[in-house]
């Protein structure tokens, strides 16, 4: 007896699984399209988030090279940066 019940909870497992994911995913549909104006608000800052990444990577790839040369300037060493405390001589 046990192990035709454990044969028919088994064989009805996959209708139940499937049949609970349904409803989560319709109720999910259900607050996704009553939530217009979040929805069209997240769009509208991810396209401006992949807008200005966009942006930056073509102003990089035009004026990379000039701001690198403003930085370092070829045939010049780098300076060493000054000491805060001055130091102690010793008689």
């Amino acid at each position: 007896m046990a192990e035709s019940w454990t044969g028919q909870s088994l064989q009805a497992l996959p209708a139940t699984v499937l049949s609970a994911l349904g409803a989560l995913g319709s109720e999910f549909l259900r607050e996704w399209e009553a939530q217009d104006m979040r929805v069209t608000l997240f769009k509208v800052l991810l396209l401006w988030l992949v807008l200005s990444l966009l942006g930056i990577q073509l102003a990089w790839g035009f004026y990379g090279n000039t701001v690198t040369g403003l930085y370092h300037r070829p045939g010049e060493a780098p300076r060493e940066p000054r000491s805060r405390r001055p130091e102690r001589i010793h008689p």
